[in-house]
């Protein structure tokens, strides 16, 4: 498996650190992170500028991820043009969030977000496919998203044929469903993973995400947390897949050090 990060980590870590960017890309590639994971908005405002860097850094792009609110706003074009900036940086795999949906919205409103979601995943897939890329849709940590659950995602996924999962192991505690069983529901149609932990101990300067039965969830290097990443990683080599797995602790104290400690785990648990 190829290992990835997310580019948001590196500038993060350049700001802790005082290290320059490249600076930073080069000692994540020294690492054996081979690619990153890049926001769309990070691209701005010259995609030739981003992908001369990664190119001198000697790294790839595994996949690109934006958000979107497709449920209010029908216009597709956006979204194509992603795929159009994806394919210019040498991504295969886009991740979309095709919006949210707040909570008190009624069961009309609902349906009718959903809809036009469909429609635009569905456009978008026939577009990516046409360039030999694949449209993800991953388990997010957001009540407001309607695809927080591997429910949910089977559901778009039944909507979208050709629609991908990008697997989150750490995305699914937040709605309070087991990793391992949700893999075992997503696993046919897995193209991407994000390998992110988490912690339950209390980590006094860093900001937790709180999971929808209050737990607070701390970041936490690949393999120090509490999720059954382990497990997990045997599970998709026993399904398969070889492709890429991408560190993720967003806001993380120290992003130099957790990446570098997320790195040499993942790696021994590749020999």
């Amino acid at each position: 498996m190829k290992i990835s990060v997310f580019y948001n980590h590196i500038v993060t870590a350049s700001k802790q650190s005082g290290l320059s960017v490249p600076e930073v890309l080069s000692r994540v590639r020294k690492w054996g992170i081979q690619a990153v994971e890049l926001d769309l908005d990070e691209v701005q405002p010259s995609r030739g500028a981003m992908k001369n860097q990664l190119e001198q850094a000697g790294i790839s792009v595994a996949s690109m991820y934006a958000f979107f609110d497709f449920g209010n706003a029908s216009d597709v074009q956006p979204g194509l043009d992603f795929i159009d900036t994806a394919e210019y940086l040498g991504a295969n795999k886009v991740l979309v969030i095709p919006g949210f949906i707040e909570e008190s919205a009624s069961e009309e409103l609902r349906n009718s977000s959903l809809q036009r979601m469909v429609a635009a995943l569905r456009e978008m897939s026939e577009y990516a496919e046409s360039k030999g890329m694949v449209i993800t849709l991953e388990d997010f940590d957001d009540s407001r998203a309607p695809f927080s659950t591997s429910e949910e995602l089977l559901w778009f996924m039944d909507k979208v044929p050709k629609l991908g999962c990008t697997f989150d192991t750490g995305n699914f505690i937040y709605q309070g469903e087991d990793a391992l069983a949700a893999l075992g529901r997503l696993e046919s149609r897995i193209v991407h993973v994000h390998c992110k932990d988490r912690s339950l101990k209390e980590h006094p300067v860093e900001t937790p995400k709180i999971s929808t039965n209050g737990t607070k969830l701390f970041p936490s290097p690949v393999g120090s947390g509490c999720i059954p990443i382990p497990e997990i990683l045997e599970r998709l080599k026993s399904i398969g897949y070889k492709d890429t797995v991408a560190i993720e602790h967003f806001d993380a104290a120290d992003q130099l050090g957790y990446m570098q400690q997320s790195s040499e785990w993942l790696q021994a648990q590749f020999k």
